[in-house]
């Protein structure tokens, strides 16, 4: 059990490539192939997450790609660190660029950082929660072009009484203007705590101009300093047949790391590999998230 564990630590990084003082993830498209070696993650609000590399197995059930749910990174993005030096030092936050294409009949998507260290599950009012809040005053977290309609709020986190945080990017292609599809790019400004959305038809290049630029502040509150990255979908599926042309690059914050330079490996990751069944899989997650939830909300401090 020990060398299942340990191989698989050497390959749940294969889709990502440190280089220098960032991280990058590439995924042309969600397939058999891109997600055979465990690199990402399936989560319904049924409390049931798998490897992703399960929902191309025929013997899967086929409920699981019909169902509300995440795809995510298997292993967890460095988002902010305490500051260092004097007492009340501003903490420190990882800028990121993201970029991705939305086909030209895909359904809603939306680009999520979850500042937990698990997704939000077994909420009544759906994984996303009940509160799509704007990141910004007013109503600056919305923005319409003759592509898409791009709306920024927070997602649900999975204590009941904790507020919204994190990051969702919902993006809603306009199905008649771009036949070939929609590029998105995501930027975050760490420090000038800017998010800009720029939008162009597929193959086009980046526009000069940001369809959406609002303020963010990802740091700080009761979220933890690391996040869950993916997507959202009102199914595992939309994600799967609408998103291709995935990149990701998120800022290194040096020490975070132990100075090894190697990313963490996510412990959904290393129970799949031990557990090894699609049943075993479902119950045995099930099982413990649902505990997880349980003593997290026990021991969460009440206002």
């Amino acid at each position: 059990m020990m060398l299942v564990v340990l191989a698989l630590l050497g390959v749940a990084t294969a889709a990502a490539a440190a280089a220098g003082d960032v991280v990058s993830y590439s995924y042309p498209a969600f397939n058999a192939t891109t997600t055979r070696d465990d690199s990402l993650v399936a989560a319904t609000n049924a409390s049931i997450l798998t490897t992703a590399r399960l929902l191309f197995d025929p013997d899967f059930p086929h409920g699981f790609n019909v169902s509300e749910g995440f795809l995510l990174l298997s292993g967890d993005i460095d988002v902010w660190r305490d500051g260092v030096g004097s007492a009340g030092a501003p903490a420190r936050e990882a800028s990121f660029n993201t970029t991705f294409t939305v086909v030209a009949a895909a359904s809603p998507v939306a680009f999520v950082v979850l500042l937990d260290r698990y997704p939000p599950l077994l909420d009544q009012s759906g994984l996303r929660g009940s509160n799509v809040s704007s990141a910004a005053d007013g109503d600056d977290g919305n923005a319409t072009n003759s592509l898409v309609a791009v709306e920024v709020g927070t997602v649900k986190s999975y204590g009941r009484e904790s507020p919204d945080v994190g990051l969702n990017v919902t993006v809603t292609p306009n199905r008649t203007t771009a036949p070939s599809g929609s590029t998105v790019w995501i930027q975050y400004d760490a420090v000038e705590h800017r998010l800009s959305v720029h939008v162009a038809a597929a193959g086009e290049p980046r526009p000069s101009n940001a369809l959406l630029d609002v303020p963010l502040y990802l740091a700080g509150g009761r979220t933890t300093q690391t996040a869950l990255v993916g997507f959202f979908g009102g199914t595992i599926g939309d994600i799967i047949v609408g998103v291709r042309g995935w990149e990701l690059t998120v800022e290194r914050l040096r020490g975070d790391d132990g100075g090894g330079g190697k990313k963490r490996t996510s412990w959904v990751v290393i129970l799949l590999a031990v557990v090894g069944s699609v049943a075993g899989v479902a119950a045995m997650v099930s099982v413990l998230v649902c505990r997880f939830v349980r003593k997290r909300r026990h021991t969460e401090p009440k206002h």
